[in-house]
């Protein structure tokens, strides 16, 4: 049996949350509520407000533990007890069907298309870049605030023949997009490993190449066989900052780095570890409380 606790918090309280859930050694993903607004096919806004989701084995964890954890978390930070909620499941029950109401056709920069299959096409897909995407268990459809930071910078990039690694891949986006931009090569590497399956399931769906790997993977353990021309990090900032020193030498010098997953209260600490690590000509982007960052490696 499965149990689902749903946390609902303002925004800035989304890593944070995601940091308990590690503490716990549990699987979690996170949705901004967004509303629709205007009669466009893309026309949303953001609430201010995202849901945050444990997944817990009854069987395995002890899943009591686990929310009262979540019920002092939440006293610490003076947020409502009601702003927690919790269902169970069937192992083989689809528990991310009431969740597909917040998934809609992202358009970024007039020239990227992020879509569910069971949306319709929309009308500018003959011009743009289209990434269908089921999120499965991985969950990400695009309407992440980090998700299309890293996409609009990505987007400035030229990587005809390049390679690439993708780290903290979740659904797959970023490499399905560099991949159709005619990369050579890349790597995905995601922890998860139902969402590296559902991650594969979605390379067939875009009929991505035989030039994207995808791997389970620690990135503390993970060694590329390959000097990259570029990376691209959607990842949390304890991970960056832990980690950075690390996969800073997987790039190439001159390369380009991304990364984005960086909260405006880790901001100043993660810019400065750029600095410390052999990063530099910093161009930022901020979406509501969330950062991008466009760099080259010295």
């Amino acid at each position: 049996m499965l149990k689902r606790f749903n946390i609902k918090v303002p925004s800035a309280f989304e890593e944070p949350l995601l940091g308990l859930a590690d503490f716990y050694g549990v699987s979690a993903f996170s949705n901004p509520l967004i509303r629709d607004e205007g009669m466009g096919e893309t026309d949303f806004v953001y609430t201010g407000e995202t849901i945050v989701s444990f997944i817990v084995s009854t069987i395995e964890q002890d899943s009591n533990s686990i929310e009262a954890g979540i019920k002092n978390w939440l006293r610490d930070f003076n947020i409502p007890q009601e702003a927690l909620n919790s269902e169970e499941y069937s192992e083989n029950q689809d528990w991310m069907e009431n969740f597909k109401q917040y998934f809609k056709p992202i358009l970024i920069e007039d020239k990227i298309v992020i879509r569910p299959p069971w949306e319709k096409p929309l009308d500018c897909e003959k011009q743009a870049t289209t990434i269908l995407i089921d999120p499965g268990m991985a969950f990400g459809t695009g309407t992440h605030e980090t998700t299309r930071l890293c996409l609009e910078f990505l987007s400035q990039i030229d990587v005809k023949n390049q390679s690439f690694l993708d780290l903290g891949a979740g659904s797959g986006i970023l490499s399905f997009y560099l991949m159709k931009k005619e990369a050579k090569m890349g790597v995905a590497i995601e922890i998860e490993g139902a969402a590296v399956e559902n991650m594969k399931k979605n390379a067939a769906i875009n009929k991505i190449p035989n030039g994207l790997e995808m791997f389970c993977a620690d990135l503390g353990k993970y060694e590329p066989t390959f000097l990259a021309d570029g990376l691209v990090a959607n990842i949390t900032s304890p991970v960056i900052l832990e980690y950075l020193p690390h996969f800073t030498p997987w790039v190439k010098k001159g390369g380009w780095g991304i990364f984005s997953g960086v909260n405006s209260a880790n901001a100043n600490l993660v810019k400065e570890a750029f600095k410390k690590n052999g990063w530099s000509n910093l161009k930022e982007k901020i979406d509501g409380d969330w950062h991008g960052f466009y760099l080259n490696k010295i």
